[in-house]
């Protein structure tokens, strides 16, 4: 059974990982925005806006609407394995206060 220090180290860890997940899905986030740009001039306007334009379905480019789902597919992926590491934090949290 590990120690609390251990369980502490591991948790530790898994926070890197959530950082480094944030610092990823910025990066990767700011490159599809930079080839949005390219093609969507109403994105500087806000991303905000941009979307609600978009889901109303309203003069939307098709090469707009690929990058529009190849970000939102960027989001969720980033969203899921944040859920999965702040999950293992919670049952790692757990089995610290149980030591």
């Amino acid at each position: 059974m590990p120690t609390k220090e251990e369980i502490e180290s591991q948790i530790m860890d898994l926070w890197d990982e959530i950082f480094d997940l944030e610092d990823k899905s910025k990066e990767e986030l700011e490159v599809k925005y930079t080839e949005w740009r390219k093609v969507e001039p109403r994105l500087d306007e806000g991303v905000d806006e941009l979307i609600i334009h978009i889901e109303a379905m309203t003069g939307i480019s098709d090469e707009s609407m690929f990058i529009y789902r190849e970000v939102k597919e960027i989001k969720i992926r980033y969203k899921q394995e944040m859920e999965e590491i702040h999950a293992k934090i919670d049952a790692l949290t757990k089995e610290k206060d149980r030591v």
